[in-house]
């Protein structure tokens, strides 16, 4: 009846028709408005419902076929059976109490999950499978609880091991391994909508990754799961919150944002709070409360009061309907996490920078009298002497093959944002240098020129932006632009310089200037601009002024060699001042006169309005110029600006994560139709669906209440839904199909005894329970995993594919394909790449070159990893919610924009070109091959079992065998007579390459090595 009835006789008032109402008993009984009575109890032949259900009028028969739903015969009848013994009403299975049934009594040392399973077994005419052999058996609990296979030392162990408890024995290693925390979390970050990126406008980095490694922690120290969800919710409500706690309410801010500069913020503070009560009432309760946002639950007893009521609870987050991702104000509430190191660092750092400040200060004030100054930069501004002087190089060259072209009086090409238009030109360079050719990940530029005969205090960097540079527009690659260091020789005489500045209006855009003086090989000078449509501009003082003869030659390196790929240069200038000091304001040299340049608008108007008149503000301004040009005050400066780089340098290695603040709660309206725009609807205050029940709560219920409420005893929903997910992560279904939706419209549950007895158990532990405590995630797992039911060959029979096509009674095990990350991961063990490292930062393994190229606000380029970041498991991997990595999206891991508790898993042709061609996969293969050819013994057939033993825990086959000797054979004589194709392939990737094995041997390995990893079974769970 809920699936043909309730969507015209249900909970949505709006939607009911003919004024009845069928989900309800007492509403059923009554007769409507037409006279007629819905249900008689015991009297099916005058209850309105069965006459109309069969009917053979089609304009009386229910339902209608415009419905386009059908009651079989059989239901037919079940529902006038239903009527003649009286109609009675239970309440919908998932919303009741739950308690703890009795396990069937088949016999008494039975596994409490095998009574339920064998019970209706035997009653079906079914009996269970017998147990797989110990080599599958340990590479499925490994996948399942680790998502890494067992290794081949560990496969012939438990073989070996005979022990009555050896089973056991490996359940319990595995489930105190990190690899367990780094499996379930996984699955808890779908659910949660975790990822590296915003979601919406440019999709920019937010820092949230110590979320997920506060995820980490708690499946690993086995939290109990309402603390869990406690700190979620919660966390910056608890009394005395700790750091972690406080990092787990980041649990609210996880939800997509946008930084787009036409969003009507009221809009999307109804988008994101909308967001929470979707993803809440999904993960904890398996409620499509969603539905309810515009109208009442046609299915359940799910009102839109409920809906906005709930989302009350989250009314106290502060937030913004546009959230900056860039600035001061970047991402909104943010914590720091220093270590107690870095903390140390950073306190003598301050220290010694506020008595930095304090001297430079007071050098100041010592000057303040003298106004002298003012008239005389005010007369050289207008006169142009502080324009710079942009150079006319002869010569450019780079260290790694990077073709620089210089533009003097030469017409070059250049596409470049006019505020919001796109302007392309075509006009002499001025002295461009542009670069092309091959693309490095660090270069070096070395630049000559002649600047003849004068005297020299700085020198510039004009840094020009242009729409061809996939880099923010500046740089050839990257997301960024980083020079770590600037060298300037004049006769082969090294420059110095003391300070650096730059005209990037936002220090939170850049690294420090500074950084590209300082001689530390780490540091640099970096923007991470977002199109602000003006050229870049780094000036440099020199130490001591610069003289030139009119036959000097000046050279310029610029060192690139950030850890960041390609964040290199794409179009410069070079420039020379001889004023007292010009500032780094980049010059237009086709739109702007000598007198505009070098110095800063604010300073000229300040400069230009008489003293009594100037602001506060103007005051300031030309106090910090004074600082910036007074040769008297140059070495307190330059002191303040070492430290205040050191500084920022180390607040840049500090994590940050966006956490939830609480501020006095909104006023929350229903929303007529989810029309945010309309403000007539009722105010309403937290609560709960009033069909659950009501929050006890002293005033206004906040978060912290629902969080309890939620993980309590009390709530029928909680623990069923996590028992039956958790379900499906070891039987591909949970014990109710809809792992997502426990209401109405979801599946009934195929053993529903047996979900009620696990989420007893997982709220209070009774079965071997040793060391186990209330809302025990490990207790769980570890009780699924010991059953018999689990353990069980995944082998059918033309019986159970009759009679159980889609294994539902659990006669036997399932086979699936693991997911997406695992999938690489499988490939990383096998090949010995897998590199081991639990919690930190995100990482960026290999992607196709241009992948980004459709993203914009800002413009950029991927830049993969380094060195062993490359090769970490795939939960860590960067999680660009619009551009999911390719290998991860072939593999339908779920974009994270929503809520996603149930994967789907596909299986198509894309798959097979991913693990055969991707660059991951390649370099897999090509390292697996030289492991064995190294460790696989002498000959072909040895160093193919030694392979297969590695990658799936097993011999091959004779056939196996002979096709992949066959396999090998073939491409051996193909790479011998094509050495080049050889060379290419054995060279892919960035792990070092066994220079020992020869090529062509290396290739043909390389090849039977991908065909193992391009396995069916390499990727299944069996």
């Amino acid at each position: 009846m809920a699936d043909t009835c309730f969507r015209c006789h249900g909970p949505d008032k709006n939607a009911r028709m003919a004024g009845l109402r069928l989900d309800i008993r007492e509403h059923a009984l009554q007769k409507t408005s037409s006279g007629v009575i819905p249900i008689i109890p015991g009297d099916p032949g005058r209850s309105a419902i069965v006459q109309r259900v069969f009917s053979a009028s089609p304009a009386r028969v229910m339902p209608p076929k415009y419905a386009h739903k059908e009651l079989t015969e059989r239901q037919k009848e079940l529902i006038r059976q239903w009527v003649a013994e009286g109609a009675v009403y239970e309440g919908h299975w998932a919303y009741q109490p739950v308690r703890r049934p009795q396990p069937p009594g088949i016999a008494p040392s039975l596994h409490p999950i095998d009574a339920f399973i064998q019970a209706r077994l035997a009653r079906e005419g079914l009996t269970a499978s017998p147990e797989a052999d110990r080599r599958t058996l340990i590479r499925r609990l490994a996948l399942d609880l680790t998502g890494i296979p067992p290794s081949p030392a560990e496969v012939d162990a438990f073989v070996r091991d005979k022990s009555p408890r050896a089973y056991e024995k490996l359940v319990d290693r595995l489930l105190a391994s990190p690899r367990y925390a780094e499996r379930q979390a996984q699955h808890w970050l779908d659910a949660v909508r975790y990822a590296d990126t915003c979601g919406f406008h440019g999709d920019n980095p937010i820092p949230a990754w110590p979320y997920r490694d506060y995820v980490l922690r708690a499946f690993r120290d086995n939290m109990p799961f309402d603390q869990f969800t406690r700190e979620q919710l919660a966390g910056d409500l608890l009394p005395n919150a700790t750091r972690d706690q406080k990092v787990a309410s980041a649990y609210n801010r996880l939800n997509r944002t946008s930084a787009e500069g036409g969003v009507q913020p009221k809009e999307y503070l109804a988008k994101y709070a909308a967001d929470r009560v979707r993803t809440t009432s999904t993960v904890w309760l398996g409620a499509t409360m969603g539905c309810a946002e515009c109208h009442d639950h046609k299915f359940d007893p799910i009102t839109a009061r409920d809906f906005y009521s709930f989302k009350a609870f989250f009314a106290d987050i502060k937030e913004t309907g546009l959230v900056p991702d860039r600035g001061a104000r970047a991402w909104g509430s943010q914590l720091a996490l220093p270590t107690a190191d870095q903390q140390g660092r950073l306190d003598q750092i301050q220290a010694k920078l506020k008595l930095a400040r304090e001297a430079l200060e007071r050098k100041t004030s010592e000057l303040e009298s003298d106004r002298e100054w003012e008239r005389k930069l005010l007369d050289d501004h207008r006169d142009g002497r502080l324009a710079w002087r942009f150079q006319r190089p002869v010569s450019a060259e780079s260290a790694h093959g990077v073709k620089l072209a210089i533009y003097n009086d030469e017409p070059v090409e250049s596409s470049t944002y006019s505020g919001a238009s796109l302007a392309t030109s075509r006009e002499p360079g001025h002295g461009l240098v542009v670069a092309s050719g091959p693309n490095p990940d660090n270069e070096t530029y070395t630049v000559s020129f002649r600047p003849g005969a004068g005297e020299w205090t700085a020198l510039g960097i004009e840094i020009v932006q242009d729409e061809s540079l996939p880099g923010v527009r500046v740089a050839r690659g990257s997301d960024r632009l980083i020079v770590t260091e600037v060298e300037a020789d004049l006769g082969g005489e090294r420059l110095g310089f003391a300070l650096a500045t730059s005209n990037v209006a936002s220090p939170f855009n850049e690294l420090p200037p500074y950084g590209a003086i300082d001689a530390g090989p780490s540091t640099g000078w970096g923007i991470v601009t977002y199109g602000e449509n003006k050229n870049l501009f780094l000036a440099l003082r020199f130490t001591n002024k610069v003289r030139t003869a009119a036959v000097s030659v000046m050279t310029v390196r610029l060192h690139q060699d950030s850890e960041h790929r390609q964040a290199t240069i794409g179009r410069f200038r070079l420039a020379l001042s001889s004023a007292g000091h010009s500032w780094p304001e980049a010059s237009d040299t086709r739109r702007r006169s000598p007198a505009e340049a070098g110095l800063p608008a604010d300073v000229a108007k300040a400069l230009a309005t008489p003293e009594t008149e100037r602001t506060a503000e103007q005051c300031e301004v030309l106090r910090h110029y004074r600082q910036w040009i007074s040769p008297d005050l140059a070495p307190l400066l330059a002191e303040v600006e070492k430290l205040d780089a050191a500084r920022r340098y180390l607040e840049l290695e500090i994590p940050r994560v966006v956490v939830t603040e609480s501020v006095r709660p909104s006023v929350t309206r229903i929303l007529a139709r989810g029309n945010w725009m309309d403000d007539s609807g009722e105010i309403v205050e937290p609560a709960i669906p009033a069909f659950i029940g009501k929050l006890q709560a002293s005033g206004r219920a906040t978060r912290l209440d629902l969080a309890n409420w939620i993980a309590s005893p009390e709530n029928p929903l909680t623990a069923r839904v996590f028992v039956n997910r958790l379900w499906s992560q070891f039987f591909v279904v949970g014990i109710s199909k809809t792992v997502d939706d426990l209401g109405s419209q979801g599946e009934w549950p195929s053993y529903p005894e047996l979900l009620d007895w696990l989420a007893a158990e997982f709220m209070q532990p009774s079965s071997n329970a040793a060391g186990a405590h209330p809302w025990d995630i490990r207790h769980l797992i570890r009780t699924i995993v010991l059953s018999r039911t689990y353990r069980q060959t995944s082998k059918t029979t033309p019986q159970l594919d009759e009679r159980d096509p889609g294994n539902r009674l659990l006669a036997r095990q399932s086979r699936f394909r693991v997911d997406a990350e695992t999938v690489r991961d499988i490939a990383l063990a096998a090949s010995g790449l897998l590199v081991e490292q639990f919690g930190g930062p995100s990482a960026r393994p290999y992607q196709p070159q241009g992948y980004l190229a459709a993203l914009n606000f800002p413009k950029r380029e991927y830049s993969p990893s380094r060195g062993e970041q490359l090769y970490r498991r795939g939960l860590y991997t960067h999680w660009q919610r619009t551009f999911l990595h390719p290998s991860l999206l072939a593999f339908d891991a779920p974009t994270r924009e929503e809520c996603t508790v149930n994967r789907t898993s596909s299986n198509t042709p894309l798959q097979a070109l991913v693990l055969l061609n991707d660059p991951i996969y390649v370099e897999a293969a090509r390292v697996f091959a030289q492991n064995i050819l190294k460790h696989g013994g002498r000959g072909l057939a040895a160093r193919l079992d030694w392979a297969f033993h590695r990658a799936l825990g097993r011999a091959p086959s004779r056939e196996e065998r002979r096709i992949l000797q066959d396999l090998h054979r073939t491409t051996l004589a193909r790479f011998t007579k094509a050495p080049a194709a050889a060379a290419e392939l054995v060279t892919a990737g960035e792990a070092p390459r066994d220079m020992a094995a020869k090529p062509a041997s290396l290739a043909a390995m390389t090849v039977v090595a991908r065909a193992i990893l391009n396995l069916h079974e390499t990727i299944t769970r069996n």
